[in-house]
Order: structure tokens, then sequence, then C-alpha cells
């Protein structure tokens, strides 16, 4: 993906003429991202086709995508492991959501306990787009926890299974983020350590 994004970056600069480094770097970085995180959600769909779960697979999807949208979370260091990081994420909420039922209570309690997790360490930034702005950190913070209050309401009235999987999305990425908070807590101390 970095390769394919250095080379589409080098065609735009080639072709517009007043951008400037910055501009670039942010540029290839975009194009980086996008390619892969669509990659991803390619393959993803081609593989829950194949298992006839392609509406379990966009219900998993978009419960946990539109929160990591603004909390973040856990991140890779590699497309590949990316990738089997986020197939096992939305594949637990898939088939957990498939064969475990969850009573109301549960999925009322799956909605707090993923509204303090958001409280206490949302956002987690990506190590390559650090948030700087504390402002920016606390509107971020907000924004996750009403997107988690109404994505747990809608979760809450879809049917069956599907209800489960958005509320095993809604905590998966919940989940998500005291990894990333441990992970960066880790790499922060180690480089203290180093210097």
């Amino acid at each position: 993906m970095n390769s394919i994004a250095k080379w589409l970056t080098k065609h735009i600069k080639n072709n517009v003429s007043d951008l400037t480094e910055l501009q670039l770097i942010k540029i290839e970085f975009g194009l980086e991202c996008l390619l892969s995180e669509a990659s991803k959600i390619i393959l993803y769909a081609l593989l829950f086709y194949f298992l006839s779960l392609v509406r379990e697979f966009i219900t998993a999807l978009i419960f946990f995508s539109l929160i990591r949208a603004f909390a973040g979370g856990y991140h890779e260091e590699t497309y590949w492991r990316c990738l089997i990081t986020s197939l096992l994420f939305l594949g637990s909420c898939i088939f957990l959501g498939i064969f475990i039922d969850i009573t109301i209570y549960a999925k009322i309690a799956i909605i707090i306990i993923s509204i303090i997790i958001a409280y206490l360490f949302s956002p987690i930034d990506h190590p390559n787009k650090p948030i700087i702005s504390m402002h920016r950190r606390k509107a971020l913070k907000h924004l996750s926890i009403g997107i988690i209050i109404i994505l747990g309401l809608i979760g809450i009235n879809l049917p069956g299974e599907y209800s489960n999987i958005a509320l095993l999305a809604i905590l998966m990425e919940s989940f998500s983020l005291i990894l990333g908070y441990m992970k960066k807590k880790y790499v922060y101390s180690k480089n203290n350590l180093c210097c």
C-alpha cells in the first residue's frame, strides 16, 4: 500500500505544481490509509460473502468503524497484522453474535461499560498522526461517548442476532481503546528507558 501511495503521490506531484512538501506527505499518508482500509474491506466482504454472512459483516463493520472514527483504538505496525487483527475483531463480533443470545440487561451493561471505557481512554490516536490539541482531544472524547450512546440505542432495537453483533462490535471497539492505550504506554515507557 505504501508503494502504491508513493506512486500515486509522485503522479500528483508531477501534475500539480503548487503543492508543498508537507501537503504531499499528507496526500501520501491519506492515500495509504484509504488504500489500506478499502482493500481490507473488500477482502473481508469477499470472505463473509462466501460464508453467507455479508449482512452480519456490514452490521459489525458499521458499528465498529463509526466509533473508531472518533475514538481511535489499537493499531498494528504492518498491513498484514492489521488485516488479521481486524478480521479477528470483526469475526468475533459476528460469530459470537450469532451463537450467543445476549439479554437486554447484558446489552445495557455493554453500553455502560463502553461509555466508561471511552470516557477513560478515548481518543487513542494513530502513532503517525498524533492528536496534539487538547481541545480536539476533548471534543473527540465527547463525540465518542455520544456515538456509543446513539449506536447502543440503535443496536438494542435491531432484530435478533444483528442486535447482538452490533452491541459486541461496540464492546470490541471499546476493548480496542484499552489495548491501544496499553500499547501506547508500553512504547512510551520503552522509548524513555532507551534515552
